[in-house]
C-alpha cells in the first residue's frame, strides 16, 4: 500500500491541523482533524480526535463488526476529551475540530465525517465519491450571502456530542486512491486537478507535495493550513483480492459467455 502525508502551516500562525495512518492486522484507519480557528486551542481538539482514533483502533479486535458505531464510539469520546479540557482551562473555553475517517479492512473502505474535511475516493482517473461539507452559508448584517460558510457539525464546544456523517461502505478496487483533507487544500484548488495530480503523478508522496504547494501559492499570502492524507490501494492490500465488475459488466460477460457456447454447441452438431 502506497501512503502520503503532508501537514503545511502555511501563512497562519499555528497549525491547528492533525493527520494520520495507522495499521494494524491488515487493516488501516485513516483520520484528519481540523481545529477550527475561531476557537481557542483549536490544535489541542484536533490533537485529542487523532488521538482518540489511534486509541481506539488500537484497542478494537479486527475485522471491526460494526464500523458505524466504532466511528461513533471515535467522536462521542473525542467530543467528551474536548470538552472536559476545555472546561478545565480558567477562563473555560470551548475548543472544536472537524474529523474525517476512512478504515479498510476487508476489501472495503467505510468512512465517516463530522465538518468541512472531506473524504475523496478517485477512480479509474475520475472523481468516484465525494464527502458532503456540513456548512451553509453565511449572511453579512444586511443579509447577503457572503463566500464564507459556518458549520453545522463539529467535535466538541456543545453539549452532545455530533452524530458524524457514515456513509455506505465501498468496496475497493487495485489502483483506488482515497484522499482526506482539510479545506485549506480543497478549498484553493479546482477539483479536476486534484483528481488530475493523484491519478498521474507518482509516486504518491509528490502528487501531495506538488497540490500543496500548489493550495498554498493560489491562497496568495493568506493560506490556511494544509493537510492530507491519502492511499492508494495496491493488490492484496486490506484485503483487496480483486476488480468487483459491476453489473453491466457482468451482464457483458454472461452474453459472451452464452453466446460461445451456442457457438461451441453448433460446431459439435456439425
Amino acid at each position: 500500500m502506497e501512503t502520503a502525508r503532508i501537514s503545511l502551516q502555511g501563512d497562519r500562525p499555528n497549525n491547528q491541523d492533525r493527520c494520520g495512518i495507522f495499521y494494524k492486522e491488515g487493516s488501516c484507519l485513516m483520520v484528519l482533524a481540523d481545529g477550527l480557528g475561531g476557537h481557542p486551542k483549536g490544535e489541542v481538539a484536533a490533537q485529542i480526535v487523532l488521538n482518540v482514533c489511534e486509541q481506539l483502533f488500537a484497542r478494537t479486535p479486527l475485522p471491526i463488526t460494526a464500523p458505524r458505531l466504532f466511528f461513533h464510539h471515535c467522536v462521542a469520546r473525542a467530543h467528551e476529551f474536548i470538552n472536559q479540557y476545555g472546561q478545565s482551562q480558567r477562563p473555560a473555553i470551548a475548543p472544536r475540530s472537524t474529523v474525517v475517517m476512512a478504515l479498510l479492512q476487508e476489501g472495503q473502505c467505510h468512512w465517516s465525517y463530522a465538518g468541512d474535511s472531506r473524504f475523496y475516493l478517485l477512480r479509474d482517473g475520475q472523481l468516484y465519491l465525494q464527502s458532503t461539507d456540513h456548512s451553509v452559508p453565511q449572511r453579512d448584517s444586511n443579509g447577503t450571502l457572503t463566500p464564507n460558510r459556518a458549520l453545522t457539525r463539529c467535535v466538541g464546544g456543545v453539549r452532545s456530542a455530533p452524530m458524524p456523517a457514515t456513509e455506505p461502505p465501498v468496496q475497493l478496487r487495485p489502483d483506488d486512491v482515497l484522499l482526506l483533507c482539510s479545506d485549506g487544500l480543497w478549498g484553493q484548488l479546482p477539483q479536476q486537478q486534484l483528481v488530475d495530480t493523484l491519478c498521474n503523478v507518482f509516486p504518491l508522496s509528490k502528487a501531495l507535495q506538488m497540490l500543496g504547494t500548489a493550495a498554498e501559492h493560489n491562497a496568495a499570502n493568506s493560506s490556511d493550513n494544509i493537510s492530507a492524507v491519502s492511499v492508494r490501494v495496491g493488490y492484496g492490500d486490506c484485503g483487496v483480492h480483486s476488480v468487483i465488475p459491476s453489473q453491466e459488466e457482468e451482464n457483458d460477460l454472461l452474453s459472451a459467455i452464452n453466446h460461445l457456447n451456442e457457438l461451441i454447441e453448433h460446431n459439435l452438431q456439425e
